[in-house]
């Protein structure tokens, strides 16, 4: 072989890496599923497709649906990682610090991938861990007093008031960082005027105010409707 054969051999300089081909027979499920966050976390849950999937592995999409029988049934599974979250669900005995844990740990988990939450309230997952922080949630509710149907009303409240303000704060850090801002301070663009607007103009600037503190003082407000 001559050298210009070796060169000929050779990747190009500056030349993009080929997909590393899934070894045959190492296609499963954890596989697919880390692969698929993965895509997710780059270019969010509208992002992902099988044949996205398909891409990355340098494999033929139809060998997913051995594991999954549809893109979505994919996307619950990865929503339903995202709901378990790296933690156990809280159990210190006071229900109401509890529950705020179990929030805080629900949206913590989802804005490291804050399209998901879309995803979620569009589609309700339903598995396991979905179920049981559902369950967890209603027992510590239904411990302070509440019936069965005021337990749901109010755990279903406190869930898409999460689900929502992940949405929230991920438009907000997206507008922060466009601006070369820190994330999680969003500035307000809108100053109506007092003379007209006088509620409004005194809400601007808790609409400033840090994602976490309006989180918080949110879940204030609605965990009131709960026996002390």
């Amino acid at each position: 072989m001559t050298a210009a054969d070796d060169d000929e051999q050779a990747p190009r300089r500056g030349a993009p890496a080929p997909p590393q081909r899934t070894p045959r027979g190492t296609l499963s499920r954890e596989v697919l599923l880390d692969a698929a966050m993965e895509i997710v976390r780059i270019g969010g849950a509208d992002a992902f497709s099988m044949r996205a999937l398909g891409g990355r592995l340098d494999v033929d999409p139809t060998a997913f649906y051995r594991h999954f029988r549809t893109k979505n049934e994919l996307l619950d599974a990865l929503a339903d990682i995202l709901i378990e979250g790296d933690e156990p669900l809280p159990a210190t005995g006071n229900a109401r610090a509890d529950l705020r844990a179990s929030l805080h740990q629900l949206r913590h988990s989802l804005l490291r991938h804050p399209t998901m939450a879309a995803v979620i309230l569009r589609r309700p997952p339903g598995g396991r861990a979905y179920w049981a922080r559902a369950n967890h949630a209603l027992g510590l509710l239904r411990g302070m007093g509440l019936s069965p149907e005021e337990a749901t009303a109010l755990y279903q409240t406190l869930l898409f008031y999460c689900l929502g303000h992940v949405l929230s704060e991920a438009r907000a850090v997206a507008a922060a960082v466009a601006r070369d801002r820190r994330p999680g301070t969003p500035t307000s663009t809108f100053n109506p005027p007092a003379h007209q607007l006088p509620d409004l103009a005194a809400a601007v600037p808790f609409l400033r105010s840090d994602t976490l503190t309006q989180f918080d003082t949110g879940l204030d407000l609605i965990m009131r409707a709960a026996p002390a």
